[in-house]
């Protein structure tokens, strides 16, 4: 059974249409009639319906001006214009009205009729089922990211209209990485429906709950009336995700971290919104997780802690954070760029570029330099091959290391396979090791170091001169050339102790076969003194900062 509404003004004319439309369905309709657009608009909000004809004339007015209102009141619902002449720009007008047909009464069948209504019917269905596959999450049904913008933009203007407030909670899962490790994604997907499911439970219907993506969600709670009504909803989250997911007999335990800000008390724009409400999401995970924390002035400026720094070292790997800046290595002899050292830097999203002596020490600590320092050893790579391509004259890239990564035990393989994905020639990359790792040898480490030569990756001992080696394992490890500390090179050539130091330093580098880099050169005299000295490369602000990829490789096409 169709439900129709037929908005026509000429009884003939409406009587004609429901003859044709009771042949052609075979009277299995239920046919609504109006003779005016305000009257059908109330016979719309009053009964479901599954299409609508409307008289392109009607008495006094014009039908094309209310298709906007009835696609207002049923969004889902199919329009049809009727007309008594054809007319090619009204046809056209009434299309991009939103109509979906404009048939000529004189020209219509009761088959063409129903035909063209069925069809529309089912045109209306696929535009719904592209536009929920644009909006909605196709795992969970909840919105999806795109269209959260959307909501939260539309949320934040009507907070401006109508002088009421809302509060925007994110949602990040507390360890929900392990379930998909140890089960699988199988069992990740189900958690996921279920983790939305619950979602729904603690929101109205002019709320909105979304999946940002991965284990992401986030609330959109409107027309709230006090901090203590956001918080019953938070609290509420918490307890109806803390209860367990019983998955083909497996028992799931998840908890989860909540971020709470509150427009317009928090903020002045969407964007603000949600570093706010990322930035509160931090705190609770840092506390432990399975609780809720709201914006405080200053909480996405805080400083970075012990506590929460390895779980924002985790999010800055999995959200893209990091990123690598390249210096030029100038060859002092032939006065040409012969290589690029990869710097890491880390973009926080709330305080900018860190310093990577922030992190780097207790990165080395809690273990997180593994997975960071491989990263950086695949995007160095991926970017010196890139060079190759773009036909750069030198496309060496050099790596620090780290003592923790040699330590590991699976370098060797790790550095195979980075060099088969990123298809680089070995001789194209060079491992730069603290001097702080030569105390700390080891006959395992010799041999890791070995087999990285054997594979042709040249390796330089990086910081040398700082003082805690003996010259003595110069000798024993498999090294190709050695790095003059800043620390000697940023009193040159004035101090006569450092100058003597770096004098005996290259003369022994030269007697043992390797390459000696200065790095930290930042004047002319220190570059005039090292080139004096039979120095072979040389690094710093005096040739150029550390900087992006696109921007450093102007120097290999400009020196």
């Amino acid at each position: 059974m169709l439900k129709i509404l037929l908005v026509e003004d000429n009884l003939e004319d409406a009587s004609f249409i429901q003859s044709l439309l009771k042949e052609g369905l075979h009277n299995q309709l239920t046919l609504h009639q109006a003779s005016t657009a305000q009257h059908g608009l109330a016979l719309a909000k009053q009964y479901p319906l599954q299409a609508i004809l409307i008289d392109v004339n009607l008495h006094q007015e014009l039908g094309l001006d209310s298709i906007t209102q009835f696609i207002e009141f049923c969004p889902g619902t199919p329009i049809l214009i009727l007309s008594e002449v054809e007319n090619e720009e009204l046809a056209l007008e009434a299309v991009k009205k939103g109509a979906q047909d404009y048939l000529i009464k004189g020209q219509i069948t009761s088959g063409g009729l129903c035909r063209a209504i069925r069809y529309a019917m089912e045109r209306q269905r696929a535009t719904q089922r592209i536009t929920h596959l644009a909006h909605y999450d196709h795992l969970t049904g909840l919105a999806n990211r795109g269209l959260f913008y959307e909501r939260l933009n539309s949320a934040v203007a009507r907070c401006n209209r109508n002088d009421t407030a809302m509060a925007l909670i994110f949602l990040d899962l507390d360890h929900f990485k392990a379930i998909n490790d140890t089960l699988g994604h199988e069992y990740g997907d189900i958690l996921l429906k279920t983790v939305a499911h619950r979602l729904k439970q603690c929101i109205r219907e002019i709320d909105t709950g979304v999946r940002l993506g991965g284990d992401e969600f986030a609330v959109l709670l409107e027309q709230i009336l006090s901090v203590e009504d956001v918080a019953m909803v938070a609290n509420r989250i918490l307890q109806l995700l803390a209860k367990p997911v019983l998955v083909q007999q497996h028992q799931l335990h998840v908890t989860g971290s909540l971020g709470i800000t509150i427009y317009p008390w928090d903020s002045a724009n969407p964007k603000e919104l949600l570093a706010h409400a990322d930035a509160a999401m931090y705190r609770a995970k840092a506390q432990g997780g399975h609780n809720y924390q709201f914006y405080t002035a200053g909480m996405k400026t805080a400083g970075l802690d012990r506590t929460t720094l390895e779980v924002e070292l985790r999010r800055a790997l999995n959200k893209q954070e990091f990123l690598l800046h390249y210096q030029p290595q100038y060859d002092l002899r032939t006065k040409r760029v012969v290589g690029m050292e990869a710097l890491l830097r880390w973009h926080h999203p709330y305080q900018g570029l860190i310093n990577p002596k922030q992190f780097i020490p207790q990165a080395e600590e809690n273990g997180m330099i593994l997975p960071i320092g491989e990263w950086a050893l695949r995007a160095a790579s991926k970017q010196a091959k890139y060079w190759e391509k773009q036909g750069f004259p030198t496309t060496q890239v050099a790596v620090n290391l780290s003592a923790r990564q040699i330590h590991h035990g699976n370098l060797p393989a790790l550095i195979q396979d980075i060099l088969i994905q990123s298809h680089l020639d070995p001789e194209n990359l060079k491992l730069e090791l603290t001097e702080t790792f030569l105390i700390h040898e080891t006959d395992e480490t010799l041999q890791t170091l070995r087999e990285l030569k054997a594979m042709g990756i040249h390796l330089y001992i990086d910081d040398f001169g700082a003082g805690y080696a003996s010259l003595r394992y110069l000798k024993s490890f498999p090294i190709d050339g050695i790095k003059l500390d800043q620390s000697l090179i940023q009193n040159l050539p004035h101090s006569t102790s450092d100058a003597a130091i770096v004098d005996a330093v290259i003369s022994l580098g030269k007697k043992l076969g390797l390459q000696v880099i200065a790095e930290g050169v930042e004047t002319g005299e220190q570059m005039a003194f090292l080139e004096a000295h039979a120095c072979d490369v040389i690094q710093g602000y005096w040739i150029s900062p550390p900087l992006p990829a696109l921007e450093s490789a102007q120097h290999m096409v400009h020196t």
